[in-house]
């Protein structure tokens, strides 16, 4: 926690030495190298979903979870790939600080930033909800904290920190953060292994419990085929589709740099994700019994980590929730101050509005969703998913189809985002998470959407050549 201020502070004596207060805050005046937009990237996706959610999920339904999560491994590929140089690009033509800018801008439409906004703050509720979730698992399983004191502590600790510091005190929180949280997990599986006599013993006692936690399907079928059908497209695609995520590309310092950031990345995922599997598996072993399923990782860190090292070893899903909370609090915060505020009056803010501004924002967000927060479910990844799954059936084929298809038009775009996260949200309504044929709603919301970006685009009027030569060079 100490480090974290003292990189806030860095943070903050860098952006008042920079440009503008608005470009400095939100994008860091974009000269956030490809090492710290890496790191940045991984903290923002691993989030206590990853940390809290997955290994309380494989804790109760065994190996199936390995399935569940497969899609995630090539999660990087989709985001940095099908995103990253475009938005970068788009972004630094149009002066874009924020997702609902981008749009904006690239539409010339202030409807399409105010809904994108709207939309934006609603999902990302969910989100900063799982994450005040998650933190105040960890404190009320290791220290007896009561949780609703822990996740007040959070609230307010991580919007001190992210009001005073900007994206720049963010990032550079996030990659210390980043390398909490691999050094944490891989320290964790290494002594529960050793602790629990190998993998084959880890086998021969989900056996000894429950035969359904060695089955793909899992216990009571949590698994069924069409889930993990529609799990392998969720992860790539939702993680692609996160505009906290389309932010860090916004701030890249240069296109090459952000290859650079794709190749670590990867590395990262495919050490972190089986390990923290591994973690809720072996914990099944070690501690069957759970007062809650949360507490999956911080109570097999309690019974396998010598207690030298396990307040360290503590500190990766600490700072998995840290780091995502702070970068959803900002991306919140802007559509807020930047999106619904400053883009629609006459003047803009002046440095000392935005200050002020910024800061009601930040610290308003972060206690509308501790509100949520108080009640918590019984599983937080399932807020994750939620959350998650909305935004990327919300934006992602939009902004796609935005970067690289000069067809899609101002109405293609509205009517996608509008009707993408209209259908996905009747389906939860109506059906929970299976909807037809046991698939889940996000794949039906992806094919609505795309259904609404081409025929609204062909029913629309085609954007003004002006437009389409700014952003398309081969537009004749």
């Amino acid at each position: 926690m100490a480090l974290t201020f003292v990189f806030a502070w860095l943070g903050h004596r860098q952006a008042r030495a920079g440009g503008a207060f608005m470009e400095e805050f939100f994008v860091a005046g974009r000269s956030i190298g490809p090492w710290v937009i890496g790191l940045t990237w991984i903290a923002t996706q691993a989030s206590g979903g990853s940390f809290i959610g997955v290994p309380a999920l494989a804790h109760t339904n065994g190996y199936s979870l390995l399935l569940w999560i497969s899609g995630y491994v090539v999660s990087i590929l989709v985001g940095f790939g099908l995103l990253a140089q475009r938005i970068a690009y788009v972004g630094r033509k149009t002066g874009a600080l924020t997702f609902p800018d981008l749009l904006r801008d690239r539409y010339e439409s202030p409807a399409i930033g105010v809904i994108s906004g709207i939309a934006l703050i609603i999902l990302y509720t969910g989100y900063i909800v799982a994450q005040y979730v998650a933190g105040a698992r960890v404190l009320e399983a290791v220290m007896g904290i009561p949780y609703v004191w822990g996740a007040i502590g959070f609230a307010v600790t991580v919007a001190i920190y992210t009001t005073y510091g900007g994206f720049r005190a963010v990032a550079w929180t996030d990659s210390f953060q980043a390398v909490v949280m691999l050094l944490g997990v891989l320290i964790t599986v290494a002594f529960a292994l050793d602790k629990v006599g190998g993998i084959e013993a880890v086998r021969e006692g989900l056996a000894a419990q429950d035969p359904g936690l060695l089955s793909p399907y899992g216990p009571s079928n949590f698994l069924p085929i069409a889930s993990a059908i529609s799990f392998f497209f969720i992860w790539p695609f939702a993680g692609a589709g996160q505009p906290s995520v389309m932010t860090r590309y916004l701030a890249s310092g240069d296109g090459p740099g952000l290859n650079r950031a794709l190749v670590m990345v990867a590395f990262y995922v495919v050490l972190t994700y089986p390990a923290i599997i591994a973690i809720g598996l072996i914990g099944r072993v070690l501690v069957p019994d759970l007062a809650a399923a949360d507490h999956a990782m911080p109570a097999t860190i309690m019974a396998a980590v010598p207690s030298w090292l396990a307040g360290f070893v503590l500190a990766g899903p600490m700072a998995a929730i840290m780091s995502t909370l702070s970068s959803f609090l900002l991306v919140s915060a802007s559509a807020l101050v930047r999106d619904l505020f400053e883009r629609n009056r006459k003047q803009p803010l002046s440095e000392r509005q935005a200050r002020k501004w910024t800061t009601i924002a930040t610290f308003a967000v972060a206690a509308g969703a501790l509100v949520f927060a108080l009640e918590p479910p019984d599983f937080l990844q399932y807020i994750v998913v939620f959350s998650g799954t909305g935004l990327a059936a919300t934006f992602l084929l939009p902004i796609c189809f935005s970067l690289y298809w000069p067809g899609m038009n101002k109405t293609g775009c509205l009517v996608g985002i509008v009707g993408g996260f209209t259908v996905f949200l009747a389906q939860y309504i109506a059906f929970g998470t299976r909807s037809f044929f046991g698939f889940d709603p996000f794949v039906w919301s992806l094919l609505a959407s795309l259904i609404f970006c081409v025929v609204g685009s062909m029913i629309g009027t085609r954007d003004p050549k002006r437009i389409l030569q700014r952003y398309f060079e081969d537009v004749v």
